[in-house]
Formats: C-alpha cells, structure tokens, sequence
C-alpha cells in the first residue's frame, strides 16, 4: 500500500526550501558583516559568534553591531 503526502505538503515544500536558502543567505551575511545570529535550543538562546574578553574599561560601551537608537532603521 502506497502513502501518499497531504495536499498541503506537496506545495508547501517548494516554499520551505526558498525560506531556508534565504535564511542561511541571511546568516552568511551577518558573519561576514560582524553581527552574531542567535538561536533558540532547548529554550536557551544561544550565539554563533565567539565569546569576546571584557575589557573591563569599556565594558559600557555597546558593541559595533548594535544600532543606536539614534541610527535610522
């Protein structure tokens, strides 16, 4: 006996495709650019990007890749 996938999957699976290929666009992106992407496993966000030392005579400066609040978004 064959199974046959639903309706839905036979047309959504195209979509899935395109929406991970622009993510992982997306991803590569922000690695060459500097910022870090954030992932959510097992309830804890976690980050690609490496840890970094604080320096503690800065450590209140916000980091290169945040937008100010000044910046146009």
């Amino acid at each position: 006996m064959k199974i046959h996938p639903p309706k839905t999957e036979h047309w959504s699976a195209p979509l899935v495709r395109i929406g991970n290929q622009a993510v992982r666009e997306a991803q590569a992106r922000n690695r060459e650019l500097g910022i870090p992407n954030w992932y959510s496993l097992n309830g804890r966000l976690v980050s690609d990007a490496e840890p970094k030392p604080v320096n503690h005579e800065n450590a209140s400066e916000e980091p290169a890749w945040h937008p100010k609040a000044t910046d146009a978004v």
